[in-house]
């Protein structure tokens, strides 16, 4: 297996805050999360963790690189993501700490300084290099939009609980996600 190397400059930009996002060549500033949002990012990462099991694992805020074939790159950072082992499987150790995939299954939490068309950006290059489901939650108005590697876009509220298909057995709990979160009206 022949594999790219990570130029430099981007492998750095962990190195030091804040976060930066790539896309298709061009530095984006990490939207900077409230608290809600970091305690939606965990509480439905726990659920997918729990789920998980030995499928896959399950990670905040973890960098996945893509190469474009133009030889342009992006690199992300989802809220909270799920990649399955078997996507993995017979990688390197750079490649396991480094994907070069998406994940299986991308959450993005909608910050208020998020922009539309920088989000729809993030959907686009999760489904191109590989995402099953791209998760988008709009935290205040509790909506989810399930963005799916067939094309389709399905809209839900995000209250009760929630079978994921087509992640055999997921089923997400939005009650205990939300439970004693204060989110901002702004």
């Amino acid at each position: 297996m022949v594999t790219t190397p990570i130029p430099r400059w981007l492998a750095a930009l962990d190195e030091e805050k804040p976060y930066i996002e790539v896309f298709d060549g061009e530095k984006q500033p990490d939207v900077s999360p409230h608290y809600a949002h970091g305690q939606l990012a965990v509480r439905i990462g726990a659920q997918l963790d729990e789920w998980a099991g030995e499928r896959g694992g399950v990670g905040a805020e973890v960098r996945f690189y893509f190469l474009r074939p133009d030889g342009k790159w992006s690199s992300l950072l989802p809220d909270v993501q799920y990649t399955s082992y078997a996507r993995l499987a017979g990688r390197d150790d750079d490649e396991w700490q480094r994907p070069r995939v998406a994940p299986d299954l991308a959450v993005e939490i909608v910050s208020p300084g998020d922009r539309p068309g920088r989000l729809r950006r993030k959907v686009e290059i999760y489904l191109e290099f590989g995402a099953t489901v791209v998760m988008v939650l709009h935290p205040a108005e509790r909506r989810l939009i399930l963005h799916r590697s067939d094309g389709t876009v399905e809209e839900l509220d995000a209250r009760g609980t929630q079978t994921l298909e087509p992640f055999d057995g997921l089923v997400l709990d939005w009650e205990k996600v939300y439970r004693g979160v204060r989110l901002s009206s702004k």
